[in-house]
């Protein structure tokens, strides 16, 4: 709003007001008082007539005897006179104050107008003279940091709450073995395999421990080395029976975990992994379908150097039957994971080890998403303790805003079916979207969002009266090449998303010297591969999900955009 006391008409407000301050003349008054005085000397001295200039000679003599006679005669009449005393004259009358406070004023009023004259025209000199430019480069050094091996951590074997015997159900322990691989893009590459401590698996040994998989600082710094691993369990155990799958991650500072459960019959444990040489602290954002859960024990968990912690789901937050989680490493970095074992009654409903997923977006593909034996669940669906055998879409705004969605599910094949959904979410709110009415097949589902979301599927199987189930996430765009690990298991297939309007042509390179190539139209495709290690070559970017198939047995994990490389940092003294 404008200042009420200034004009507001646009134009600038006069200053230039010449009006005295109170009990004094006005400056300009007390000029013309000098002026006048000055016109009134002049106008005397122009009436004043000298006589030489107007009388002859002779004249001037008959003038000057008159006088003196008169003047004798003057003076004997003053000495006849009686004598008196002259008083002295009186001194000439000073001017009035008046006029020399009006002459004092009206010369500071002038020096002010030449002073503020003279500082105008300094600042305007300022405004349009240029100013000397003075720069100095501060002394620096770039230095290229030292090369820095690339670090992977395996989970290492599913585990239960229970020892040895069953028995104590507070305790933590490992169930069985998990298989590796790991492989090097170049063959004669060394890779370094070592075991993670692991506190809380009560069991856990060199041979049944967490892996923490390295490639060498020098391997690394050639550039043009890649590597990847994967684990898998094929477990039947007690309760706990299915295939659990995931890729060995690569540690980060901030992760999602889009799985699990804590309802009765469902077990979750939260697999935190610092495959590196700093100690991590990591905090728990938990959220579920009644929105934010303050989860006492969530904060500040430390994870040591080369360790894995296990921390049971249920004890932070029990009874949730759709839990997100934000993993956020206030010092270090660490790999996340989430084990998800169900019992439905005394039956062994399956077991999955769901991977970290990056982060939110406006846009989330997932690929992969195997739909089998619908029929055998359509007759099981319809109690609560079932309810989870029905294919979802779980998805969470992280944000304060409300969400519109556009839910796409696309089978995987040329010709196959498209169908659209649209779904609001409340931010803060954990949401599952059915998957329902969907024939047994192959299928991606794409999630547009006018808001960042994270999203996470699960789909279930039923064959020969065994159950397992998977979790699915979202793929990340890969820059080519990239190097992925197929995991010893029944049925693996990899699921390429190409984003673009054209056709990728793609290279499989595997390790052992094979080599195979496809072109995967827009949109996601897949083809069966064997066990093992691939270099893949794409024409264009495209991201990457394994899964695994088989009798009773379901899994799946996505392929991770490596980190970025240690770049040169410019150094100041």
């Amino acid at each position: 709003m404008a200042d009420e006391s200034r004009p507001t008409n646009g134009e600038p407000e006069n200053t230039d007001s010449t009006d005295a301050p109170a009990g004094e003349p006005a400056p300009a008054t007390a000029a013309g008082d000098m002026d006048a005085n000055a016109s009134g000397a002049t106008t005397a001295a122009s009436d004043v007539t000298d006589p030489a200039d107007s009388t002859t000679p002779a004249a001037a003599t008959a003038t000057a005897a008159a006088d003196a006679a008169a003047d004798s005669g003057a003076a004997a009449k003053r000495a006849a006179r009686p004598r008196r005393t002259r008083r002295p004259a009186k001194p000439a009358k000073r001017p009035a104050s008046g006029s020399r406070r009006a002459v004092a004023t009206g010369a500071r009023v002038a020096t002010g107008v030449v002073v503020v004259a003279l500082g105008a025209a300094v600042v305007g000199a300022a405004f349009v003279l240029p100013l000397p430019t003075v720069t100095a480069a501060p002394a620096s050094e770039t230095v290229d940091p030292a090369p820095a091996g690339e670090v992977r951590a395996c989970p290492g074997p599913l585990v239960r709450l229970s020892d040895e015997s069953g028995q104590d159900a507070t305790a933590i322990s490992g169930v069985g073995t998990a298989q590796t691989s790991e492989a090097a893009s170049t063959p004669d590459a060394a890779i370094d395999v070592s075991a993670l401590l692991s506190p809380d698996d009560r069991t856990s040994t060199g041979d049944s421990a967490p892996l923490r998989i390295a490639l060498p600082a020098d391997e690394a710094a050639a550039g043009d080395t890649l590597f990847a691993a994967a684990q898998s369990q094929n477990i039947a155990e007690g309760d706990i029976v299915g295939l659990a799958t995931t890729a060995c991650g690569e540690a980060s500072a901030d992760s999602w975990l889009v799985a699990g459960a804590t309802t009765v019959g469902r077990t979750s444990f939260v697999v935190l992994g610092n495959p590196g040489d700093v100690p991590a602290v990591v905090d728990l954002a938990l959220y579920g379908e009644q929105g934010s859960i303050d989860a006492p024990g969530a904060s500040n968990i430390d994870v040591p150097a080369r360790s894995t912690r296990i921390l049971s789901l249920a004890g932070l937050a029990p009874d949730l039957a759709s839990p997100v989680l934000h993993v956020t490493a206030e010092v270090g970095a660490v790999t996340a994971a989430l084990q998800q074992s169900v019992v439905r009654g005394l039956a062994p409903g399956g077991v999955e080890l769901a991977g970290a997923v990056a982060g939110a977006s406006t846009e989330q593909v997932i690929a992969g998403i195997r739909v089998s034996g619908t029929s055998s669940i359509a007759e099981q669906v319809g109690s609560p303790e079932t309810a989870d055998l029905q294919s979802v879409l779980r998805m969470l705004v992280p944000g304060t805003d409300p969400a519109s969605v556009t839910i796409r599910v696309s089978e995987e094949r040329t010709g196959g079916t498209e169908t659209e959904y649209q779904v609001g979410l409340t931010p803060g709110v954990v949401t599952e979207f059915p998957l329902q009415d969907i024939p047994d097949g192959l299928y991606s589902v794409t999630v547009d969002s006018d808001q960042p979301v994270v999203a996470g599927a699960r789909t279930s199987t039923i064959v020969n009266g065994t159950t397992d189930f998977a979790w699915y996430q979202p793929v990340e765009q890969l820059d080519s090449p990239f190097f992925v690990t197929i995991a010893d298991a029944p049925g693996a297939r990899l699921h390429l998303v190409n984003e673009g309007e054209g056709d990728a042509d793609v290279v499989f390179a595997k390790t052992d010297g094979t080599e195979s190539t496809g072109t995967f139209v827009p949109g996601a495709r897949s083809l069966s591969l064997e066990p093992g290690s691939y270099l893949v070559t794409s024409s264009v970017p495209v991201g990457a999900t394994v899964s695994y198939f088989g009798d009773g047995v379901l899994s799946s994990y996505s392929i991770a955009r490596p980190g970025p490389e240690a770049t040169p940092i410019t150094v100041y003294p």
